[in-house]
């Protein structure tokens, strides 16, 4: 093979790790933002569960304050008037007012020992969503550390490969790089060269013309692949020796 398209075929192995690395590069920060909104999630659930247990705790509080007033009335009802009843009829009365009080109580007191048991539910709950939760916003904040130490590294990754890249570059006639350049800026997946072995592109898989097969065999000039574009290099399998000491345009 001639030396310029070895050069080439060095620069798409730099390319193409530097495609994957970008590739991942821009792919951390998406994941990132859903970790970073599961741990919202899961924090508002927990926050929304709180505040319900809250919510339920005052209307408890609400429902003592109401019961004590009437346990108090009950005591003050039972013990003054008692004394200052005139006959039958006032004493019939006040029955009623205390049967009354009672039931009233009675009807308070069920609906406290009702929240208690709800707020005792709710708090089974918290605690097994909170236990469960604390691990996996531990383990998110974890990956999402891991990421952005990824991240700088990948960067890092990146400028060492781009100056790796220039060296190579460097040695390749403009013409030839800048025909290869448009055709990595076209393509999808970072490959601008694809080996070629028993009259197949391996970029597309497209049986390539016995006539065009023939000349990449003799690498005396840049061939395209009619289907993929890409430049169309001899695998080791099928390359021969290169009958002229430079590349045609």
């Amino acid at each position: 093979m001639l030396e310029e398209l070895k050069k080439l075929k060095d620069l798409q192995l730099v390319d193409s790790e530097i495609f994957d690395l970008e590739e991942e590069l821009d792919n951390l920060p998406e994941q990132n933002e859903k970790l970073t909104a599961q741990i919202e999630d899961m924090e508002g659930k927990l926050e929304e569960l709180r505040n319900a247990i809250q919510i339920q705790m005052d209307e408890k509080q609400k429902r003592e304050d109401i019961l004590k007033k009437g346990e108090d009335k009950l005591k003050n009802i039972t013990g003054k008037q008692q004394s200052a009843i005139r006959n039958k009829e006032e004493y019939n009365a006040l029955l009623r007012e205390i049967d009354n009080i009672k039931r009233f109580n009675r009807d308070i007191s069920d609906e406290v020992a009702e929240i208690e048991k709800e707020i005792g539910f709710k708090n089974t709950e918290l605690e097994l969503i909170e236990s469960e939760s604390i691990e996996k916003i531990k383990e998110f904040r974890g990956l999402i550390a891991s990421n952005e130490k990824r991240m700088t590294s990948l960067e890092s990754e990146v400028d060492k490969k781009y100056k790796n890249r220039e060296k190579i570059a460097d040695k390749i006639r403009p013409v030839v790089s800048r025909k290869y350049q448009r055709i990595l800026d076209s393509s999808p997946n970072g490959k601008a060269i694809a080996l070629t072995e028993e009259r197949v592109c391996l970029g597309c898989n497209m049986t390539l013309p016995p006539e065009l097969f023939n000349l990449v065999l003799r690498s005396k000039r840049i061939e395209v692949c009619p289907n993929c574009q890409c430049i169309l290099v001899p695998s080791e399998k099928a390359e021969i020796k290169p009958q002229q000491p430079a590349l045609e345009q």
